[in-house]
This record gives C-alpha cells, structure tokens and sequence, in this order.
C-alpha cells in the first residue's frame, strides 16, 4: 500500500507515519510512503490527513505494480511486500 498527499507533508506527518508504521515503513518522501500493511482504519487515516491538512490517498497496489519516489528510486510490490528495484 501507499499513503500519497497532493503536496509535501508536514514534519509532523512525516514523524508520525514513520513512528506509527516504523515495523512495515518501506520508503518514505515528501509526499508518498510505501507501507506493507494492509491493517488500516478510517479513523488512522482520517487523523493522518487531518495532521496533513490536506487529502491523504490511501492506495492498494497488486502484486507486479511499480511505484516510483520523488528521487526516481523505483519500487515492486511482491508477494512479500515492496522491494526496492
């Protein structure tokens, strides 16, 4: 999964994504974070968004699909989670 914003995060969004998903945290820029979880609620994104202040998109990717991060490092979901390619 991905957890994607329109524009940069705060740092306390980015604290607290890396403190909340610190065990599946794959990778994380200024405005996407690749996780390997799939144990999300409506209320954690909801609070997340809200730390934002702004939409935070949560994405469910299939095995195969490329991600690729603000610095061009592009990433695989597998059947074991996101591997970096």
């Amino acid at each position: 999964m991905s957890i994607n914003f329109d524009d940069p995060m705060n740092d306390e969004t980015f604290r607290t994504i890396r403190e909340n998903f610190a065990e599946q945290l794959v990778a994380m820029d200024e405005k996407t974070a690749l996780v390997n979880n799939l144990e999300f609620t409506q209320q954690s994104m909801k609070d997340i968004a809200n730390m934002a202040g702004q939409p935070a998109t949560l994405e469910m990717h299939g095995e195969g699909e490329i991600k690729t991060m603000s610095d061009g490092t592009r990433y695989r979901v597998t059947r074991d989670g996101w591997v970096k390619l």
